[in-house]
């Protein structure tokens, strides 16, 4: 019998390029996919102004998060992406 998937909330920090766009390549993987952004926080990196941290939390099933942390690996203005 199948399992029902276990949906929890996660927290992500991306680590990304501070160029004009950034933001909007990231929020439009999650539109593109259907997946909600539940909360969402950006800024600049005190240490490296050319960078800025964004944290965020999303929801869903184990496949869900490790799909979405693959994704916003490839993009090209992310630098790093953590579970936190």
């Amino acid at each position: 019998m199948n399992q029902p998937t276990q949906i929890s909330n996660f927290t992500l920090s991306i680590l990304v390029a501070n160029r004009a766009g950034a933001l909007s390549r990231i929020t439009g993987l999650f539109s593109k996919r259907g997946f909600n952004i539940d909360t969402l926080s950006v800024g600049p990196m005190a240490e490296d102004p050319s960078l800025s941290r964004l944290i965020m939390t999303s929801s869903g099933d184990e496949v869900t998060k490790n799909q979405i942390i693959k994704q916003l690996a490839k993009l090209y203005d992310v630098v790093d992406v953590k579970l936190i």
